[in-house]
């Protein structure tokens, strides 16, 4: 890629659920891509990057004046934001910033619920702010990962799973494409290195490659830990409550998420049909929930 001598600056870098920013940021250094990270404070996070190669530069998507320097001299960068309000403000200074520094392409990790008539707050909003970006002249792809992540067991039913063994969410129990954080990573490293491979499309809806209801899904999982799980699909209220309780011990989920997930799976209806994108550009093959159970990428445990 004849533009890898120029850094790619890495937004989210330290994000923690899913993991992508982090890992497009490990991965283009071992490929011998520098890597500019932004990050909100100089954390153990932040140490840990800086520890592995990387350039850090503090800034903040809400102040357009900090990410003028973190953006000098890049030509393809990669944009992610948390499942949490504020994305299309965020989307704007970075646009704006973008249009000053010079900036040619842009790589957003996405989400199948960005729509305009998404049944989630957060859908319509990302959708809002992947057109800023597109309005401001970059060329984009947006990755709108079709599938659920393995981290969401994790996170959203971990407590549960190793509880009464319920998965309670507000899900049909319809068959749902997934994958693993990890692999979403590996999708956003082929559209930095080799955009030809998503065609001329700017939103793309890669979906892995495993299909599973959530019943199914506890089957897989309560085979591994010798235990019996089931699922029970509740509204929305109940589910957001309970979402709610758990934030209290996991900072990672908020309000806003509870909201958005909780809206996505009550109007769930028809999932993607499962595409072999991720073959296709990242020419390896998708990591499984079996394997990842197995590895302990995904682990159930106090």
């Amino acid at each position: 890629m004849s533009e890898s001598v120029n850094p790619i600056l890495v937004v989210g870098g330290t994000g923690r659920h899913g993991g992508t920013g982090a890992y497009v940021a490990r991965q283009l250094l071992k490929l011998g891509i520098p890597v500019r990270a932004l990050v909100r404070e100089r954390d153990d996070r932040a140490k840990a990057l800086e520890e592995i190669g990387a350039k850090v530069v503090v800034g903040d998507l809400r102040d357009r004046r900090s990410l003028i320097p973190a953006l000098e001299g890049t030509v393809t960068d990669y944009f992610t934001y948390p499942i949490a309000g504020g994305i299309v403000d965020a989307a704007a200074n970075f646009a704006s910033a973008a249009r000053a520094a010079g900036l040619k392409r842009l790589v957003v990790m996405s989400m199948a619920p960005a729509h305009p008539d998404s049944p989630s707050d957060l859908g319509r909003a990302q959708w809002l702010a992947e057109e800023l970006l597109e309005w401001s002249g970059l060329s984009c792809i947006h990755l709108r990962i079709a599938a659920l992540f393995f981290e969401n067991l994790e996170l959203l039913h971990g407590e549960d799973i190793l509880g009464d063994g319920v998965i309670r969410n507000s899900f049909p129990d319809l068959p749902m494409n997934w994958i693993a954080g990890e692999d979403a990573g590996k999708l956003a490293i082929a559209a930095l290195r080799f955009p030809e491979r998503f065609g001329d499309k700017t939103a793309v809806y890669p979906t892995g490659t495993e299909k599973f209801s959530h019943s199914e899904v506890a089957g897989i999982i309560g085979r591994h830990l010798g235990r019996s799980l089931r699922h029970e699909t509740v509204s929305v209220g109940a589910w957001q409550t309970r979402l709610m309780e758990f934030s209290e011990q996991n900072k990672r989920i908020n309000l806003d998420m509870a909201r958005h997930i909780s809206a996505v799976g009550a109007g769930m209806r028809k999932p993607f049909p499962i595409n072999d994108m991720f073959g296709a550009v990242t020419q390896e093959q998708a990591m499984t929930l079996d394997e990842a159970l197995r590895s302990g990428y995904l682990a159930f445990k106090r």
